[in-house]
């Protein structure tokens, strides 16, 4: 089981393996760290295969069996805590009922991980991709308190906690084009309400995470003096709309 502290290499992952076949999962609720590695890790790792080599797993997959990868990652607010999340393939919905892939409930729609819901889903150039977008009542909430600092003319707290959201949020493509609309609507309506120029971040200059570099520290680029971890800044002028 692979086990991360940072949410965002975490959904990467994810991310990969779904596009890779591995189209049921199963999550757990938060667990405190030592309940979840002593327990369900050694279990996944029996029953289900977790941990075996590649070559093992392409023997099975040329048989028809069911494949399994797990994953522990952070829980947003709970530092001692995670979440465990079992991913298989298809085959697991076939399983015999002697395997213990048939005893599972697998669930087949899209992941949702902590606040993120992953989406297949246009970019702007017009073709498709598998990314992260905020689960409703996230971007919701925050419609919510945009509005609120909006109505209440609060121009220093709006631009701190719009950049703080920039900041705290994974920016996959499909984040980046929740909060592009969300403050692309927010800026017109300041404008219009206040009749003054709007002081948050450019809608059109958000961080763009086109992928990962292993240099220790993360990779990332400062716009406006904003740190992004480990995310590598793009111009999408350019081309580049990362999933």
């Amino acid at each position: 089981m692979k086990t991360y502290d940072d949410l965002t290499p975490a959904l990467q992952a994810i991310l990969l393996h779904w596009t890779r076949g591995y189209t049921c999962w199963i999550k757990t609720e938060p667990l405190l760290r030592e309940k979840a590695d002593a327990v369900l890790r050694a279990k996944w790792s029996e029953v289900y295969g977790i941990n075996l080599p590649a070559w093992k797993r392409q023997d099975r997959k040329a048989k028809g069996l069911p494949n399994a990868v797990g994953f522990a990652v952070p829980v947003v607010g709970m530092p001692e805590h995670r979440q465990l999340i079992l991913m298989a393939t298809e085959h697991a919905l076939a399983a015999p009922e002697i395997s213990p892939f048939s005893r599972e409930k697998w669930i087949t729609r899209c992941p949702e991980v902590s606040d993120y819901v992953m989406v297949h889903e246009p970019r702007e150039r017009g073709d498709y991709a598998w990314s992260w977008r905020l689960q409703e009542r996230v971007i919701g909430g925050l419609q919510k308190r945009l509005n609120l600092l909006i109505t209440t003319i609060d121009a220093a707290g709006l631009k701190k906690e719009t950049m703080q959201w920039i900041r705290f949020y994974a920016l996959y493509g499909g984040v980046r084009r929740q909060l592009r609309r969300l403050l692309r609507s927010g800026a017109k309506l300041w404008m219009n309400r206040n009749k003054s120029s709007w002081p948050g971040p450019d809608p059109e200059a958000l961080p763009a995470m086109v992928g990962f570099k292993g240099n220790g520290n993360g990779a990332y680029k400062e716009p406006s003096g904003l740190k992004i971890k480990q995310v590598v800044m793009a111009d999408e002028s350019a081309g580049s709309d990362a999933p």
